[in-house]
């Protein structure tokens, strides 16, 4: 589903339980002079709070009931902070200009990402993408904060309000380059003796499977296999299993180990999971498939290690 679509829906389900029709849509100005107008009192929060501190405008910009909820990320919880904390927070760090802190920071407005959309004559929801930098001691600026904020506008006899924000961080790490955003800690194996055993295990299996050595691959392959394909589905028959190989796989397909993807995590008292990339060459295809992600489930049971559980993604 659409994400604005679902948004929209939201709002107007937790706004009103009355069905809303096109021509209940109707306000003396259009979205795109909405826009216009909620953008300049986004302007104006952040001169305020990082310039003027003429703190009693912001009644110009909030509802009295106005609140704020600070998103933390993943494994944080959300903070929530009324009109009269949010206001009374911002008089203190004017008062305590001294410390420079509010001269040395400024915030800009991602270009593009501002959106508005009017769900009632008397209601909007806007969005966007902001960061916030601060100036160091040098003289450098460093940015501090990425985050998408979403405003629930009511209009009111005194004109359009924002009734609550949530700011939600878009990333924990803004200093980091695009290419460096999301990018996992380097893998080190805890164990690099289980790991090279796993690796060697993997080698043998697959060498089994490109050129169809059935005895051997029986022999690594559990009596309780489960074998998840998110394509074929799920099957749990060893027979039907290696009966499908020789039949599809055997002289016709070739697997490819991704260079470097295995990852490899202890299981007590059991074995390991393993991690990784590969890709297929069919002997029926030109080329080879775009690298997909697999993990086992090896058990070691009488010194002897066998594959139990397979997931196979495409």
């Amino acid at each position: 589903m659409n994400l604005k679509l679902l948004l929209l829906g939201a709002c107007v389900i937790f706004t009103s339980t009355r069905k809303v029709n096109a021509q209940d849509i109707q306000t003396d100005k259009t979205t795109a002079e909405l826009k216009i107008e909620f953008n300049a009192k986004d302007s104006l929060i952040f001169e305020i709070a990082f310039k003027t501190c003429e703190v009693d405008r912001l009644t110009e910009i909030y509802a009295k009931d106005f609140v704020m909820l600070y998103d933390g990320g993943l494994n944080r919880p959300t903070i929530q902070q009324t009109f009269a904390d949010f206001e009374q927070r911002l008089r203190n760090s004017c008062k305590n200009k001294s410390t420079k802190v509010l001269s040395s920071m400024h915030r800009i407005l991602s270009p593009g990402t501002m959106q508005v959309f009017l769900l009632t004559a008397n209601s909007a929801v806007q969005t966007g993408v902001q960061q916030f930098f601060m100036k160091q001691s040098d003289g450098k600026e460093i940015i501090v904060e990425e985050s998408k904020f979403t405003r629930y506008w009511t209009k009111t006899k005194s004109g359009w309000r924002i009734s609550t924000e949530t700011d939600f961080l878009v990333n924990n790490n803004p200093q980091a380059t695009l290419q460096e955003r999301y990018k996992p800690v380097p893998y080190v194996p805890a164990s690099k003796e289980l790991y090279n055993t796993i690796v060697k295990m993997d080698s043998i299996y697959f060498d089994t499977y490109n050129h169809c050595k059935l005895d051997l691959m029986d022999s690594l392959t559990a009596e309780d296999i489960e074998f998840y394909h998110d394509r074929g589905g799920l099957s749990t028959s060893k027979k039907q299993l290696l009966e499908s190989i020789k039949k599809n796989i055997c002289g016709k397909v070739t697997r490819i180990l991704t260079k470097n993807s295995i990852e490899v995590y202890e299981i007590p008292n059991y074995g390991a999971v393993e991690f990784g990339y590969h890709s297929f060459r069919n002997i029926a295809e030109q080329g080879e498939s775009v690298p997909s992600k697999f993990v086992t489930l090896w058990r070691k049971k009488d010194g002897k290690w066998q594959m139990t559980r397979v997931i196979s993604l495409h």
